[in-house]
């Protein structure tokens, strides 16, 4: 609560300095300070992913330590840039998007000072441990199904908004310069320093760090499979020793004989994620050659077989129909293989990795597992890259 007389405006000064200066939340300083941070009428508080918004009323009524961790909690929706990154959860189910990046937030903060010391909850705040190490995606999922199945969210409660109207309104570049400033932010603010606290250390590490990026991995498996086949061939003499009198046999690669790309369609994998996907097949193939690309859409059944060959790779996105939607069951696609006599040099699966305990079962040639926007899921067979389109 306000206290000496102060304005509000001079509290929530005074609180934000006591939070960019405490030791444990001062790699968010650089954060706190982007953008314009002012008073309303609003209800509570809001964030748009770069301003900060406290209604007057609300704040009237906190302590010290609730108007800190209400200030970490705006903040945190910057720096983890829910406003870029969950943009497609508010357009599908705004009141879930919400929900599950307060979740997120909200347990990482209470988990960094479990004692209240400096900062506390205020009343209303959503908070289950259970989804603790997940991400706001991965909770927005667990919510919508608890919505589907009739149990819903009504438990929960929250005490601040998100301005997605505005993030929304935003251009791509704008977008970008946003959060290319959020991350240099981050780094010169900490520089991912071994002392982070642990709130900082899982999300926002993640969040700034490099990452392997997924084509690259999916051409080196490509690949790697290519490179074994290099044979030798008497009929042209290898030119670096035809000088010197000696003939020797040159090498040559064979192009890789056959493909499968198998796209999960039961409802998970489309627009954008089928898009880079089916995008980078091409261009590999493109490159390789393959003889022939057999491109499955599945679900819990093979709903869809195209198969394109040499000279056909480059229109594979504009002529491909991808097909189905019901459940999903990668063991249909070695059953698809069997059963029809396709013996493909490689399969690479594109999946969310809801599968149960279901990978496939028996594979007959290399497995490359292509898992979207689900980084806890790994294959137990095969290769496991994670891809990631938000």
């Amino acid at each position: 609560m306000y206290a000496n007389s102060l304005t509000p405006e001079q509290w929530v000064g005074k609180n934000t300095l006591d939070v960019i200066m405490h030791p444990q939340y001062r790699s968010l300083g650089a954060v706190v300070l982007m953008g314009k941070t002012s008073i309303g009428d609003c209800p509570t508080a809001y964030t748009d992913g770069l301003n900060v918004v406290y209604g007057e009323n609300f704040i009237s009524k906190l302590l010290d330590t609730e108007m800190r961790f209400l200030i970490l909690h705006e903040n945190m929706h910057k720096a983890l840039r829910h406003m870029v990154t969950w943009l497609w959860m508010f357009k599908e189910d705004a009141e879930l998007a919400n929900l599950a990046c307060d979740l997120v937030i909200n347990l990482m903060l209470v988990t960094s000072d479990p004692n209240q010391t400096f900062i506390k909850m205020p009343k209303g705040g959503a908070l289950d441990a259970k989804y603790e190490g997940l991400d706001a995606g991965e909770v927005y999922r667990l919510l919508k199904q608890d919505k589907e199945s009739g149990s819903g969210s009504a438990k929960y409660a929250g005490f601040d908004s998100h301005e997605w109207g505005s993030a929304v309104a935003r251009s791509d570049a704008e977008v970008a310069e946003i959060s290319k400033s959020i991350e240099d932010a981050l780094q010169s603010t900490s520089m991912l320093a071994g002392s982070m606290s642990a709130l900082m250390s899982r999300a926002i590490t993640e969040s700034v760090l490099p990452t392997v990026r997924w084509e690259d991995q999916l051409r080196d498996f490509v690949t790697s499979i290519c490179s074994g086949r290099q044979l030798s061939t008497w009929r042209r003499p290898n030119r670096r020793y035809i000088d010197s009198g000696i003939y020797m046999p040159s090498s040559y690669s064979e192009t890789v004989g056959r493909m499968c790309i198998a796209v999960d369609t039961s409802g998970s994998i489309s627009g954008a994620p089928l898009n880079l996907m089916l995008a980078e097949v091409s261009s590999l193939a493109t490159v390789l050659q393959p003889e022939v690309v057999d491109l499955l859409y599945w679900d819990s059944r093979v709903a869809a077989h195209e198969q394109y060959g040499v000279g056909q790779y480059e229109r594979l996105i504009d002529s491909t129909k991808p097909k189905g939607g019901g459940g999903t069951t990668p063991s249909c696609v070695t059953a698809y293989l069997a059963d029809n006599n396709i013996k493909p040099e490689c399969v690479i699966m594109l999946t969310d990795g809801y599968v149960g305990s279901d990978w496939g079962g028996m594979w007959t040639c290399p497995v490359l597992w292509c898992i979207v926007n689900n980084k806890r899921a790994s294959a137990p067979t095969g290769k496991t890259i994670h891809i990631k389109t938000y």
